[in-house]
């Protein structure tokens, strides 16, 4: 995806960017223990972590207004102030991400490079997975709601059909999204 990415964006312009381009990092935004969920954000180095931050709770976490922050090693807090250049100055950097200390969800963020670019604003989305699909636990048709309480144990998928039949009841049925947060807390998807 780098190489598409180094080759496509300088290209393809931002619409409503200003004009030319500028030097952008490339930054890959894992869900620790699901590979399945990722983003590739391009971010103006001179932009903060809190911009990082504000951005993954828009596309992908954002419930309840939860607190959340970036680690380095050992877990040692890193400032939402810092400066992505400076948080991502090598290749071999990376940074974990929390989101909610209760129900957490927690992410890898990783320079995966750099590119001539234009961004509208500090962060842009470039690149994601392609939504996954689960079946319906009953009948194996795509599910679109998912229980929060069975999640827990690899199950409660339901599609629209049999979600009203679920054992645990409606208020339990959260919509099945794109985001490592689905069937969490209160998360119903990109906001």
């Amino acid at each position: 995806m780098v190489a598409h990415l180094t080759s496509c964006l300088p290209a393809h312009p931002c619409a409503g960017a200003s004009t030319g381009s500028e030097l952008l990092l490339l930054l890959r935004a894992q869900a620790s223990g699901s590979p399945i969920f990722w983003l590739d954000l391009a971010v103006k180095p001179e932009g903060k972590l809190k911009d990082v931050d504000r951005f993954l709770r828009r596309i992908w976490l954002e419930c309840c207004g939860h607190m959340s922050k970036f680690y380095g090693s050992a877990h040692r807090k890193v400032s939402m102030n810092t400066k992505v250049r400076e948080a991502f100055g090598s290749a071999a950097d990376r940074l974990g991400y929390v989101y909610d200390f209760g129900s957490s969800t927690e992410l890898n963020v990783a320079l995966s490079g750099a590119v001539e670019g234009s961004a509208k604003g500090v962060v842009r989305l470039v690149a994601r997975n392609e939504a996954p699909t689960w079946p319906c636990d009953v009948c194996d048709e795509p599910a679109t709601v998912v229980c929060a309480q069975c999640l827990y144990e690899g199950k409660g998928f339901c599609c629209t059909a049999h979600a009203p039949s679920h054992d645990c009841g409606d208020e339990m049925l959260l919509p099945v999204a794109n985001s490592p947060r689905m069937g969490v807390c209160g998360y119903t998807g990109e906001a």
